[in-house]
């Protein structure tokens, strides 16, 4: 038997020709493939805790860069829509690039190298263009988001295929978890140096996005322990953009990417403005902001893996459904208070329903396809992704100055608009999504209690149950217990 520890936890125990199932390869398993794979998983963890780093030093502080450098909110909402609509545009070249270089692997290597070199000149904008900062600013993160979003269709499609199907939401809520932690407390770092460099002009960005440089850069060298397991390009299965458009409204995975297609644009519909109305309308400081931030990521560093047990528990569609309502809400109670207290007990909440929406949500789409079709689905679902969260932030930045005020401000005007938008794609689309493996019956309480922190009830019987097909078939399953649990 051989145990598979990753970050220290016992996730999984296999024989070698269960473990061979679990991969869906037609390959020997020898002991040093397994080894690499182990070695992975643990390498893989921190390197989420150094993207990590990256987004809590770099990413999350680019818009409150763009309010510095006096950019107006339609360009704020541009710098949303512009550079994830190319970013988006990009990944459709992922397929298409495996074969070119000679594997997953080196795409990932490659634009991750390449997106972490853009941290120089977005860091320089404020002094080399300080006249048009804004604009170059937009420019150079359109390199970074594509150059980006190049390497997740690859890397998604090696860790789908490297972490077993039993172990999935667990591994990936523990990654996630970690690289919560690390994002929690990079942020803080970098909320504080720019408080403590507030007077100092764009010297407190440029020294954090150096950070950002820096992170990326270990971020990239522990990639390179990424494991592919033997897949040759023309074993993929080829899908035709007119093939995948056909599946959209006919299969449960294209269903599934619809809704996820509406989140994003309507997302994105207020998104952008949270930072401004933060910043200009409450006048928050550095400081505050980094708090109110750190609350939403210490939120999702604690549930996160209690959604990913609930998840492997009673499935990625139930508790999808839980989570698409849960972020319906987010931006409606902004509306209530403007006060601090009050706001950082909203972020504890956005982290709540955020961590969860983004794990299940993920993880349904690496259950929908398979191996031969991954790389090519995630490629389209990323892409549309991308392109509904840049249209979204597009819409956003024409109707900011077009919509009447609520409460005094137009930006509260969007997150209504943006919070019954995405409760009513909920509505229309989560019914009919239906759970693609077999899972275990399991009740709201049960539910509620691993939720809180509570081990799952074991039983030794299962109830029947039919599992759907990725694109729509359906099979009887007997609904055993896996042999892990």
């Amino acid at each position: 038997m051989l145990g598979l520890l990753v970050g220290g936890f016992p996730l999984l125990a296999h024989s070698r020709p269960l473990l061979r199932r679990c991969y869906h390869i037609p390959l020997m398993l020898t002991h040093d493939l397994v080894q690499r794979v182990k070695r992975a998983l643990r390498f893989s963890t921190l390197e989420g805790m150094a993207y990590g780093a990256v987004q809590g030093t770099g990413e999350y502080f680019t818009p409150a860069y763009a309010v510095a450098l006096g950019a107006s909110n339609s360009q704020l909402a541009l710098l949303t829509s512009v550079p994830t609509f190319f970013g988006a545009l990009a990944q459709t070249a992922a397929v298409r690039l495996v074969p070119l270089l000679g594997g997953r692997k080196r795409v990932v290597l490659l634009f991750a190298a390449l997106s972490g070199s853009m941290w120089l000149p977005v860091m320089s904008v404020g002094y080399l263009f300080p006249g048009s900062a804004a604009a170059w600013l937009v420019a150079f993160l359109v390199l970074y988001t594509l150059f980006n979003a190049i390497t997740i269709p690859a890397w998604g499609g090696i860790m789908a295929e490297v972490v077993p199907d039993q172990i999935r939401g667990r591994y990936f809520s523990t990654r996630s978890r970690w690289s919560t932690l690390t994002n929690m407390l990079t942020f803080l770092l970098a909320g504080g140096l720019l408080f403590l460099l507030r007077d100092r002009g764009v010297t407190g960005f440029a020294l954090v996005f150096a950070l950002a440089l820096g992170f990326r850069g270990v971020s990239l060298a522990l990639l390179t322990t990424l494991v592919e397991l033997p897949h040759g390009a023309n074993d993929d299965e080829r899908v035709g953009l007119a093939d995948f458009f056909r599946q959209l409204p006919r299969t449960n995975l294209g269903r599934a990417m619809l809704y996820l297609f509406c989140v994003y644009f309507v997302v994105n519909i207020g998104g952008p403005f949270f930072t401004p109305y933060m910043l200009r309308e409450l006048k928050l400081d550095y400081l505050t902001f980094t708090v109110l931030g750190v609350a939403s990521s210490l939120a999702a560093l604690l549930v996160v893996t209690h959604w990913g047990t609930a998840a492997d528990r009673a499935g990625n569609r139930r508790m999808l459904r839980w989570a698409g309502v849960l972020i319906g809400v987010v931006p409606l109670l902004w509306l209530f208070s403007r006060n601090v207290v009050f706001l950082g007990f909203v972020q504890v909440y956005t982290g709540v329903a955020w961590a969860g929406f983004n794990l299940v949500s993920t993880n349904f789409i690496y259950d929908a396809t398979t191996a031969k079709n991954r790389t090519a689905y995630l490629a389209y679902f990323n892409a549309g992704v991308g392109i509904a969260g840049g249209l979204g932030a597009l819409a956003g930045s024409l109707l900011v100055g077009q919509v009447p005020p609520l409460l005094g401000s137009a930006l509260l005007t969007m997150f209504l608009l943006s919070g019954i938008l995405r409760l009513l794609a909920a509505l229309a689309f989560l019914p009919r999504l239906e759970e693609v493996r077999r899972v275990r019956q399991t009740s709201a309480a049960e539910l509620f209690h691993i939720m809180v922190g509570g081990r799952p009830v074991h039983r030794a019987v299962g109830t029947a149950r039919v599992q759907h097909h990725p694109h729509g078939h359906r099979e009887a399953v007997n609904d055993k217990p896996p042999a892990h649990q």
